[in-house]
């Protein structure tokens, strides 16, 4: 998926590390998310995930990626910036 200029790859991932209620160590279901500058994805700018707290769908990830990115887009472009100076 493109957004803003930003390429985006989202793959299903079973093992998510998250704590429940009582800070206890758990495994979930999600997404991972990697965020690259250009489609040739060899400048990885950020990877997070989103677990199946979500109601699984492709559609509802991709939302929660473009949120996310768009509140980090300033720092994204801050450190394409800084990579493409050296």
């Amino acid at each position: 998926m493109r957004y803003k200029g930003f390429y985006v790859k989202i793959s299903p991932d079973t093992d998510l590390h998250r704590a429940d209620k009582d800070g206890n160590d758990i495994l979930c279901k999600g997404f991972t998310i990697e965020v690259f500058a250009d489609e040739s994805e060899k400048l990885e700018i950020d990877v997070f995930s989103a677990a199946v707290v979500l109601e699984n769908s492709l559609s509802e990830v991709e939302q929660f990626a473009k949120d996310y990115i768009g509140c980090e887009e300033k720092e994204y472009r801050r450190m394409i910036d800084e990579l493409s100076e050296y």
